[in-house]
């Protein structure tokens, strides 16, 4: 653009100087531009999605990037962003790299319906997560997938909580369904034995929302109703898959005096009343894919990082609170079982993906 300018002055008739640049004043940045879509209200869940800012934050410090972070009020905000970026990109005529990270499945349909109009600008680039499904035109996706760590943790649960109740958010999420699956196989495959022989195991699944995409969220008295259902019940260990919905029952479970033993989902949890924690390093995961998308080769037109690679595991809490439990407990759980349940896990999860 100043070199254009400069050619006009060069062919004034006067010679008069059209522009001349201010060397102080502050030039807009070219650094390579990260911006994050969440889905409606998302960020600020204290787990997954505080997860990925986290990540993106650390990473942009240490690259020197820019970043942007959109949590809309709703779904219908957010497509309304997408589609005004969308448009932004089919014309912006800059070399400013820029890189779309979309992390909820409810924007999946716009998605396979427009990627491919990024394909008009080659500065740009789109990261779609968790979704085990590429792209039809430009872009890249990820997928941790739980079935594998989660196994592992339901095969380890019937010696320390044998009665189980699993909470989903929806029926929906590919990445919900498959660690509710994983879950369940691994319980149900009786590698473990229950520790207390008067107690007979039992495992049940519900939804927060049974009918829409939703369930991340849960009202503190709908959450207080579960919570005493589920004691009435004789239930006293619950598994919550089902994001930022996670801390409500953890609270409500607080006020309650521990009433229940919460497993810890997507981040690490450590108390008294938690016997392992099911952790999904997406922080990590998108720190590897902002490295990728840097360098020359850029990033894979889909990846799946799961326990085989270290992006899921499972940590035994449990440990750190040995008076919680039975010493049978720790013979049942001994380093040959658990090499054996690890094991097992790598392989059902193998099996799992070729699905």
């Amino acid at each position: 653009m100043i070199i254009a300018v400069l050619m006009v002055a060069a062919c004034t008739k006067e010679g008069d100087t059209i522009y001349k640049p201010d060397p102080n004043e502050e030039q807009a940045s070219t650094a390579p531009l990260v911006t994050v879509i969440y889905g409606d209200n998302s960020l600020g869940d204290r787990s997954y999605c505080d997860m990925i800012y986290e990540g993106v934050e650390r990473t942009a410090q240490a690259l020197g990037l820019r970043t942007i972070h959109m949590s809309p009020q709703s779904t219908e905000e957010g497509l309304d962003y997408l589609e005004l970026k969308m448009r932004q990109m089919e014309v912006t005529p800059d070399t400013v790299r820029r890189l779309f990270i979309v992390t909820s499945p409810v924007y999946d349909e716009y998605l396979r319906k427009n990627s491919d109009r990024l394909a008009l600008n080659p500065y740009a680039d789109l990261l779609y997560f968790e979704i085990d499904t590429p792209l039809p035109g430009k872009g890249s996706t990820l997928y941790l997938p739980y079935y594998g760590a989660m196994f592992e943790a339901g095969a380890m649960m019937p010696p320390l909580g044998p009665r189980v109740m699993l909470i989903g958010s929806n029926r929906h999420e590919q990445a919900v369904a498959d660690a509710i699956q994983g879950f369940t196989d691994g319980f149900n495959a009786d590698m473990t034995s229950v520790t207390d022989r008067r107690v007979k195991k039992y495992l049940g699944t519900t939804y927060l929302d049974e009918t829409g995409d939703g369930g991340y969220t849960v009202a503190d008295t709908t959450a207080m109703r579960m919570i005493y259902e589920w004691i009435d019940d004789n239930i006293y260990d619950i598994v919550p898959i089902c994001g930022g919905a996670f801390n409500t029952f953890w609270r409500m479970n607080e006020i309650e005096l521990g009433a229940l033993f919460i497993v810890g989902i997507d981040k690490e949890y450590r108390a008294r009343r938690s016997h392992l924690s099911v952790v999904k390093h997406i922080d990590r995961a998108v720190d590897l894919c902002i490295r990728q998308w840097l360098s020359g080769e850029g990033m894979p037109k889909h990846q799946s990082l799961g326990l085989a690679s270290g992006y899921t595991e499972v940590i035994h809490t449990y440990k750190d609170y040995p008076e919680m439990y039975w010493k049978d407990t720790f013979d049942e759980l001994n380093e040959e079982k658990l090499k054996e349940i690890h094991e097992t896990a790598l392989r059902k999860e193998e099996a799992h993906e070729k699905q």
